[in-house]
Order: structure tokens, then sequence, then C-alpha cells
């Protein structure tokens, strides 16, 4: 490579660099500041995953089964989805409490990458290595998707793909090469094959589009070369397989695979009002679940695109064939069976039009066509097309204030649209500036600088404009709340015993984030074995199972420590809780509950949960685990109900009277404790932090048997005179069964962290062990050398036969699909080299 060629493409890196600094530095992020970007999935999600991989990379322990997923799961779906990245590597260089700062330059250096790539199409589409290819390079790697969504790193390495997919595709049609388009392809979908499936989408409608523009479709080896594009995409596609085949078979366990005929009707999904992303500010942080398309390309590149359209300098037929495909990618947003398929047949939970990177590339593209074209150079072209530049946003605006009013008139409410008027005369202003810089530019060629420099100040601008409604975290707070929890669960760990879990009710990491930090993912951040979790990779049978325990769940992603009770705290072998009050950590050792594996009733195998009852469903495992009928949870006596209308509310008044000598706990479902209110003898109970909206257990308070209870409870809900609402722990019986169980535990031995449970155990009579580990393909176990077979119970829990003897029992995970992945992708890669030498050799 020359050294002109060297000095563009770092010249691209670099000019990326500077502006991704100085609006980071403008607000005050790490490095560049005390600030990091704790806010959305990257504070609840990502942090804790980055963290558990940095972990695995330091100390060479790659497992894929992680018991800090909850109550256990697969990891491979999370690092397929989250972690492939190879910019992750840099992990290693930060220490666990760093992270925050690791992602803020992961983040800068992905940004960076986007112009270099952007640089090689446009040199390799127009043959020119030009500073004004900067101006597109800007444009590009800092477009609205990267101002809306940066903090999704995961999906970064998509933008930086594309241009090599884009000239993987050319290479293709003009010279019959087909390895760039086989690798481009094949890495895109392993570092992240959410948005890969969507770059996939994108060559096909990139490669007649290529076509069309080369005559490929009447050329006499037309059929060879459409043939052999599809056999490279299948085998690209197939040698991927390593990773779609056991992330596939990982996703099938989640509620991803919910189908919604909603989502296949062919709705609009948006109206003019998304004109107004096209200015600065169109949406902001506080938006990021609802808005349009992400489609902020900078005013200068919006005029020369609607230049392209009104300039005669361009012919008709490239017209026609732009419009083509722009219309396609347009289309595909727009209506939302098309916008369904390309989000892999899933309607985004929030974060919608995650393919508008792509028609921004190719409004970018376009607008480059324009500027070769020359069409700077006609005045009254570039007049026209920056007065058609700011109308459009006015529509956009006009419709975003007047819309709702008239949605209001119409007495349907005023819907929540956030705007700020002033980015709209920003976005004007701006306008006006490029088109009057496009017309000097014209008379002389220096003003392309000042282009740079405007185009600079307009991503900078709308990059701001999407930070600024974001709540930011303190980095240094963190550092030192992180180390602070760090030791004191490590203390614990080393206190409890090997296959015991971690409850962590009460963070002290809460001082660093912005927003509530509900601890969900605390145990992957810890590395402990804990209950909670959030990920989009959650496994719906286990949410399901502790959802009809009692434990809370806001939607299918989440699963929470909170309305766990006594009985399930030991059946889940949770020995210790541990929260931070007053600067102080508090830790509260658990009940002796067993290990992740203890003998139990062969009645478990008969069990089945009900739903939305929770309190009887724990009371019945437990009988089936002890193998009687005794009522270990009573229903309290209702003496009596009165019902009084409080501030637009209903307050119950129950008087109760306990039947056995232990804490007292209340359910109904559905119900939200977070607008209720409930007190018991005049003394209002505590919900946790968490905002509980649907159902969970609730502790009462610690009762004597016998003892008269008032409860109040002040909600919206309609509640009955029904005794199944409050249950008592008969604590005396289950202590006693508790302690057999705990004498009756696997005595673990191994550390977990090695995909494999191996322990030891005296079964004194014929009976089944149960595992508190999520049933899975994945498993297979052994007791004394010979495989025995996994029982599914308690709707997604696990449990073997033993026989009387004291007997080594092992338990080993394989990611289910693995194996035959690596198989698939071997062959195909095989295939494709074979290929690519037959076509070399014929050509």
């Amino acid at each position: 490579m020359s050294k002109r060629r060297i000095l563009y493409y770092l010249g691209a890196f670099f000019i990326n660099f500077v502006i991704i600094s100085i609006t980071f530095a403008y607000v005050g992020l790490v490095p560049f500041g005390n600030n990091n970007f704790l806010s959305s999935d990257l504070g609840t999600q990502y942090l804790a995953f980055l963290t558990e991989l940095r972990r695995q990379l330091v100390t060479g322990n790659v497992h894929l089964y992680l018991f800090s997923q909850s109550l256990g799961d697969n990891f491979f779906p999370v690092i397929s989805y989250y972690l492939l990245s190879p910019f992750n590597l840099l992990l290693v260089l930060f220490s666990p409490k760093g992270i925050p700062a690791a992602a803020n330059i992961i983040i800068m250096l992905k940004i960076s990458s986007m112009g270099v790539t952007m640089a090689y199409f446009l040199k390799s589409y127009f043959q020119k290595i030009s500073v004004a290819n900067y101006m597109f390079t800007i444009a590009y790697s800092f477009c609205g998707f990267v101002a809306s969504y940066f903090y999704d790193l995961m999906w970064l390495d998509a933008l930086i793909m594309l241009p090599l997919v884009a000239v993987g595709v050319m290479k293709v049609i003009k010279k019959q090469q087909y390895v760039l388009y086989f690798f481009s392809i094949l890495l895109a979908i392993i570092f992240n094959y959410y948005l890969g499936y969507m770059l996939c989408i994108f060559s096909v409608c990139f490669f007649i589009y290529i076509g069309l523009e080369n005559n490929l479709f009447q050329a006499h080896n037309k059929w060879r070369v459409i043939r052999t594009y599809l056999i490279t995409s299948i085998l690209a596609g197939m040698s991927s397989a390593v990773v779609l085949v056991p992330t596939l078979a990982g996703m099938l366990k989640t509620a991803k695979t919910s189908f919604n005929v909603l989502n296949y009707l062919p709705s609009a999904r948006f109206g003019l009002e998304a004109l107004t992303e096209l200015g600065i500010g169109g949406n902001t942080f506080n938006q990021r679940l609802e808005h349009g398309p992400s489609v902020f390309m900078t005013s200068t590149i919006l005029i020369l695109l609607l230049a392209f359209f009104l300039s005669d300098r361009i012919s008709n037929k490239d017209k026609w064939y732009s419009t083509l495909l722009l219309g396609t990618l347009l289309i595909s947003m727009f209506v939302t069976t098309f916008n369904t398929v390309w989000h892999m047949f899933q309607n985004p939970a929030g974060f919608p039009f995650r393919n508008s990177f792509i028609f921004t590339f190719v409004c970018i593209f376009i607008a480059y066509k324009a500027f070769d074209a020359g069409v700077f150079e006609n005045m009254s072209t570039i007049i026209k097309s920056t007065c058609l530049a700011g109308i459009l946003v006015c529509i956009g605006y006009s419709t975003e204030w007047l819309l709702p009013r008239i949605i209001e008139k119409l007495g349907f409410g005023m819907p929540n649209r956030e705007y700020d008027g002033r980015y709209f005369w920003l976005s004007i202003v701006c306008i006006i500036i490029s088109g009057a810089i496009l017309l000097a530019f014209h008379m002389n060629r220096k003003f392309l600088v000042v282009v740079i420099l405007m185009m600079s100040f307009e991503v900078i601008a709308n990059f701001t404009s999407v930070m600024s409604t974001a709540g930011f975290g303190n980095q240094l707070v963190y550092r030192e709340e992180f180390a602070k929890e760090d030791a004191i669960l490590k203390n614990v760990k080393d206190r409890s015993h090997l296959g015991h879990r971690i409850i962590v009710s009460k963070s002290g990491l809460n001082k660093a984030f912005p927003e509530k930090y509900n601890n969900y993912n605390d145990p992957i951040l810890f590395n402990i074995n804990g209950v909670s979790l959030y990920s989009s990779t959650l496994n719906q049978n286990t949410l399901e199972m502790m959802h009809n325990l009692g434990y809370y769940s806001v939607n299918v992603r989440r699963i929470s420590y909170f309305g766990g009770t006594n009985l399930t705290n030991a059946l889940l072998g949770v020995y210790y809780r541990v929260r931070q009050w007053d600067n102080h950590y508090q830790v509260e050792e658990n009940y002796n509950a067993p290990t992740l594996g203890f003998l139990v009733n062969s009645d478990v195998y008969g069990f089945q949960m009900y739903s939305k009852r929770a309190l009887a469903n724990q009371d019945r495992l437990w009988q089936s685990l002890n193998g009687n009928s005794y009522e270990y949870l009573k229903n309290a006596l209702m003496t009596s109900m009165q019902q009084t209308n409080v501030k637009n509310k209903t307050m119950y008044t129950y008087q109760l009277v306990t039947r056995a000598s232990g804490p007292m706990y209340f359910y109904v479902s559905p119900m939200n404790y977070d607008k209720a209110k409930i007190y018991v003898n005049g003394k209002r109970v505590d919900t946790e932090p968490i905002n509980v909206y649907k159902a969970a257990t609730l502790r009462l308070g610690h009762f004597k048997r016998n003892k008269k209870v008032q409860v109040k409870i002040v909600t919206d809900k309609s509640l009955d005179l029904n005794p199944e609402y409050f249950q008592s722990l008969d604590q005396k019986a289950f202590l006693q069964s508790l302690h057999k169980f705990r004498n009756n535990s696997l005595k673990i031995t191994s550390d977990l962290n090695h995909d494999t449970v191996r322990g030891t155990i005296d079964v004194p009579e014929a009976s089944p062990m149960l595992f508190s580990i999520p049933y899975d393909d994945g498993w297979n176990a052994h007791v004394d050398g010979k495989k025995v077979k996994i029982h599914k119970v308690v709707d997604n829990l696990m449990a073997i036969d033993l026989k009387s003897g004291h007997h080594q029992v092992v338990l080993n995970y394989q990611v289910p699909g693995l194996k035959l992945g690596w198989i698939v992708s071997t062959i195909s890669i095989i295939l494709f080299i074979g290929f690519n030498y037959l076509i070399k050799k014929r050509n």
C-alpha cells in the first residue's frame, strides 16, 4: 500500500477520533472527565457482560455456562449477541472497575474505524483519494443511528462492516472476485448476527443496484455471476454456523420466538413527523424507545442528495436506479410487514428502526455521486435543494407540533411527543449556511475546509443533543463502590459453601448510576451464583417457573430476586443476602439452605405449577419434596374485610388471625405495589427499592400463631375476601424438613466455573436428587462414571435417580449445537476455498 493511501486512511480515522473526542470532552465523559454513560442497556446489561468477558479473558478460564445468569444458563447466546467484537479484546487492559471507561474508549475506536472502511468504499467506487471524501466519512460515522444508539456498542461493528460488504458486492459484479465479499459477510454475522442478518439483506439490494448500473442483467455471463454470488452468500452464511447454530438453539428457549400477527400487518410505522430526523436533535435519549428512523446525515449531505434528483447533470437512468434502491429501503422501514422481516421477524422492544443506518449509508453514497458529478456548480440546483431541505424539516416539525393538538382536540388525550424548538431553528440555520458554503465552494475549492468544519459542527451538535437528556454516572464513585462491593462479596463467597447462591438486594453501585439501578446483573458483575438477570437471552421456561413461585418479572427480559420467601430461598440454595445500609454492608446468613443438589421424595416427578398461585405452588411443592400432605403455608383466618374510598382508590381493611408461627406472606396477581400502599398493624410495609408493577410475593412480617393482624391495602385493584392472599409459613415444620434436605445435600467439590458440577453424597435409600439448576439439553449426568437420565421436574429444574450408597455425581455442560456448528463452519469454509480456486482456474 502506498504512503498516500496510508495517510488517506489514517486521516479518516483521526478526523473521526478528534470529533468524537471533542464530543465526549464537551459532556465530560471518561476519559476526558468523570462522567460515564451508565444509562439504558449499557449500564444495566452490557457493563456486566463486558466485565464477565474481561474476567474470562484475563484468567484464561473460558466457560460457556454461568450460574450467575439467574439460576444458571447457557452463556453462548450472550457472547454471540453482545461480545464477539474484536475490539472487546482491549478489555484485558482495564481493571474490572474500569470497564465503563473501557466501553467509552471502545466506542470511540469503533466510530473512528467506521471512517476508515467508508473511506475505502468511496475510494473503491469512485476511484478517488481526496480530502473531499472526508465530508462523507464524517457524515457516515456520525449519522443519526450512531448518535442515537452509540451506547449499544455491539451494533457499531455492523457499521464498520457495511462499506466492506458493499465493496465486496462491487468486486463480485465487476471483477468476479469473491473473497472480500465472503469474509465481510462472514465476519459481519460473527461480530453481531442480528445486524449481520440485515447486511445480508442489504447485499441483495446492493447487488441488484450495482448489477443494473453495470448492465449485468443484459450481459452474457449474468447467470454465472448471479449463481456464484448466491453460492458465496450461502457458504458465508453456513460458515458462520459455529455462531448461528448454538445461538439459535439458545434463543429458541427465550421469548424471542413469540409470534404476533400485528407485527406483520401492512400498517405505517411513521408519518411526516419523521422528517424532523433530518435535522439536528431529531430525537433524544428520552425518546430512545420510540421515535422515527434515525436518518440524520448533515445538511450538506441532505442538500447534495436532493440535488442529485434535481440536477440535469445526473442521468435519468441513474436517478431511476437510485430511487429504486432508496425506495426499497424506505419502504422496508415504513411498512410494518417489511420492518418486522428486517428485524429478524420480531418487532423491536424499543430502539426502533435498527436498519436505518443502511438507508443513511445509501443516501450518503448517492450524495457523493451528486458531488462527483459537480451538481454544486449549478447555482439554481443548490438553491432549490437548500430550500427543499428546509421545507422538509419544516413539514416535520409542523407535523410534530400540530398533530398532537389535533389528537387532543378529538378527545384522545395529549400524546407524549417531546421536541425542542431550538433544534428546529438550529437545523434551519445550518441548512441555509451549508447551502451558502456549497455555492461558495463552486467559486473557490478552498471552501472545502469550511464545508468539513460545518459538517463537524453539525454532527457534534446532533450527538450532544441526544446526550443532553441522558443522565451520566460518576466513574470515580463507580470505582470506589465497585471495590467495596467486590471485597464484601468475595468475603461472603469464601465463607459460603460451594453450590450456594447469594442475593444482593441493595447495592452501593446505585450511587454511581444516573437512574434507578435494580441490581439485576450484580451476580454476573461480581461472579457470584445469584437469582436475578436482565438479558434479552433470558430463558423463558426459567422465567415462568420463577414467576409462578412468586418472583417478580417486569417483562420477558428480567427476573428479580424480589418475591423470594424462606421456602424458595431454601429450594434455590440462597445462603446469604447482602445489602448496603448507611454506607455499610449488611450480610444476612440464610437458614442452612441446601446446596444446588439434594435428595427429595419421588413425588417431585408428578408436581406441576398453577398459574398466578405462587403461595399455593410453594406449599404444594414443599409437600412433594417431602412426600407428605402437611400444610407448610397456612391461610390466615379472615374475620372481616371492609372497603372505603380514599382519593379515587379503595382501602381494603382485613382483620386476620394467623394459623402458624413464622413469616406471613401476601400474594395476589396482578398487583402493582408501586401504586399501592400496604399497612400491617398501622405500619407501612417497605416494598424494597424495586418498583413492582405486576405481581410478587411480599413479606408482611413475622407473627406467632393465633396472632391478630390488621392489614390495610390502598389500591385501585379490586380485591376479594380471599384467605389465600395471606399465608403464614409454619416455621418449625419448615425448619425440620429443611434440616433433612441440608443433611442430604450434594457435597460440591467443583467451583462451578468450568461448565461442571462435581460432588459426592451418601444416599440412605433410593431417592431422586433435585438440582436447582434449570433443565437444559446441554447437561449430561454421570453417577460413579455411568451416564444417567436427567428428568425435567418442577416445570424447569433437573432431577436424577440415585440408589442407596456412596456416589460420585458429575454434571457436564456442552453448548447445544456448538459441535454441529463447528462441523458445518469447517466444511463450508473448505468448500468456499475449493469453490474460489475453481473460479480462479476457470477465469
